[in-house]
Order: structure tokens, then C-alpha cells, then sequence
């Protein structure tokens, strides 16, 4: 078919044109006048749904994802909805078929997938970290053998600075496959102390001591209450263990529960002022040479 001239199309007046429309002539090369305003109206759809994603995504993330990263993935779902659009509407110009076209596009994001497996799989679990939200900026956090605060999380990994001071890069992926301990996820923490005792010391003086100084913390939570009582004996001691709660956002570790409340040396210096100390280890060597002591049976002498 002859193309139309634009000149003449200028002149022409709304009916002229609504009947170009409606013909089969070729505006562009082999591209007809409906095939023309379809492009285009798959632009303008895509541009439509570009916006409506972007306004989704701000009112459903903009609380749970850095301001930088949700502009990354507003404009990433814009550019596809656009290219979905091109694609569709464009192989009409060059009289390639949309099957074509497709395989051409599915080959194209499988190589580029291949390619870029391992930045993709971060970029996803990244998402997925997102939405799920197992921590958040200022959380401290164990996973695997790497345990801290977290300092960041970018698209491709999640910075963890440890109680030395280093900062560890994890993949995302990796965070996103292993088992992850948030230790700000609740409102309290249990911590765990163990005092050793003589065996001639009054045990329940000694946890009605422990009880007194724990009930003079501000920050130990009446609720659950702190638990003192005797759960080992031991060869040269009985254990009394202390389970005490406090604010999971107090503190992140025991040391830093250790520090800020002194906890352990006011329990061992009440211990001391009620003449309750702390044993040292003890051995009873028996020689089979030696007469035995009064009472004792056998051929064995007890020697200290």
C-alpha cells in the first residue's frame, strides 16, 4: 500500500481523520493507523499503571523499606510496565509475530538471569526481608556465627556490626535461607547467672539475698519475676542459679547487663558480709597404707 502523505493529513478535518483511522493504509512504513493509536494507547495504560503501583507501593511499604530502595522498585515496575507495553504493540511494525517476540524475551531474561543468578537471588530475599521484616535497623541479631546490630540493609546485602567493633557483610540470600535470633523482637530478655556456695552456708539465707538485691534494680522487670534456686550440686559447691528479666531494649548482651547494673559484684559482696562464700575446689585423697580414721570402714585413711 502507497503511504499517506502528512502534509495532507494536517488539513484534514476530525471525520477525515477518524475514517484514516478506519483504513488500512500504511502511516509509518508497514504500520497502519489502528496499529499506530494501539501503541499508543499501551503507553499511556502502562504510564496509568505505573502510577497506580507506585502509589500501592508507598502506602503499603513506605513504613517497612528505606526511602531509596522503595524508589528503586517504583521505578523498576514502571519501566516494566512500559517495556510490556512496547513489547506487545511494536512487532506489528516490523511484521514480526508476538510468539517471536516473546521466546526472543524469554531467552533474553533466562541468559541474563543465568548471568546474574547469585545478585538476583540477593535482590529478591532482599524484598523478601522487607515484607517480612524478621529485623530492622538497630535490632540486635545472631545469624549463623555472626551475631550484632544491624547497620544497614541494601538491596544485595545486610550490614552487622559486632560487639568488637567489626562490621560483617552477609548476602541476603544467605540471611533469607538460615535461622535468624532477634533478640529486640520481644519486649524482655532472660538472663542467666549461676553462684556457687559452701555446703555449710544456709542456701535459702543466700537466696533470700540474692531476691533482695534483685528486687532493688530499677530496670529488673517485677514481671516476669526474677527466679533464684539451687539447681546443681556440685562436688565442692552448690550451684544457685538467677534467671532475671530485663528490657530487650536496654541492653543487647549479658556483658552489657553485667555493666550497666553490677549485678554480680553487689550479689557477691552481700554474699561475703553474711559470712556466705564462694568455695574453692576440694579433693579427698584416701591411702590404702595409712589406718582408717574412727568409724570408717575398710583398710582406707581419709587424708585432707
Amino acid at each position: 500500500m502507497i503511504p499517506v502523505n502528512l502534509s495532507e493529513m494536517s488539513r484534514m478535518d476530525a471525520q477525515g481523520l477518524l475514517s484514516l483511522i478506519q483504513s488500512e493504509k500504511n502511516l509509518v512504513g508497514t504500520t497502519s493507523p489502528v496499529e499506530l493509536v494501539a501503541f499508543a494507547v499501551a503507553i499511556i495504560i502502562a504510564y496509568i499503571a505505573g502510577i497506580f503501583a507506585a502509589y500501592y507501593l508507598k502506602r503499603h511499604f513506605s513504613h517497612r523499606v528505606k526511602k531509596d530502595h522503595l524508589d528503586f522498585w517504583i521505578r523498576a515496575v514502571r519501566v516494566f510496565f512500559v517495556i510490556a507495553a512496547i513489547a506487545i504493540t511494536v512487532p506489528p511494525f516490523f511484521d514480526v509475530g508476538f510468539i517471536i517476540v516473546f521466546w526472543i524475551s524469554v531467552a533474553s531474561i533466562a541468559v541474563v538471569a543465568l548471568a546474574g543468578q547469585k545478585v538476583i537471588a540477593n535482590a529478591v530475599a532482599c524484598l523478601a526481608i522487607m515484607y517480612e521484616r524478621p529485623f530492622t535497623r538497630g535490632d540486635f541479631i545472631m545469624i549463623g556465627d555472626a551475631s550484632g546490630t544491624v547497620v544497614s540493609i541494601t538491596l544485595f546485602a545486610t550490614m552487622v556490626r559486632t560487639v568488637r567493633g567489626v562490621i560483617v557483610h552477609i548476602p541476603n540470600d544467605q540471611i533469607y535461607t538460615t535461622a535468624i535470633c532477634n533478640y529486640h523482637s520481644n519486649v524482655a530478655r532472660r538472663y542467666e547467672y549461676d553462684m556457687n556456695i559452701r555446703y555449710r552456708d544456709d542456701r535459702e539465707r543466700a537466696v533470700s539475698i540474692i531476691k533482695g538485691i534483685l528486687d532493688g534494680y530499677t530496670f529488673v522487670l517485677k514481671n516476669p519475676a526474677p527466679e533464684v534456686f539451687v539447681s546443681d550440686l556440685a562436688t565442692s559447691s552448690v550451684t544457685i542459679r538467677i534467671r532475671v528479666w530485663f528490657p530487650s531494649v536496654w541492653a543487647n548482651t549479658q556483658d552489657d547487663i553485667s555493666l550497666q547494673t553490677s549485678i554480680l559484684p553487689k550479689v557477691k559482696t552481700a554474699l561475703e558480709a553474711a559470712d556466705i562464700q564462694v568455695p574453692f575446689p576440694q579433693r579427698e585423697v584416701w591411702f590404702g597404707n595409712a589406718p582408717p580414721p574412727a568409724g570408717a570402714e575398710g583398710s582406707v585413711q581419709k587424708k585432707a
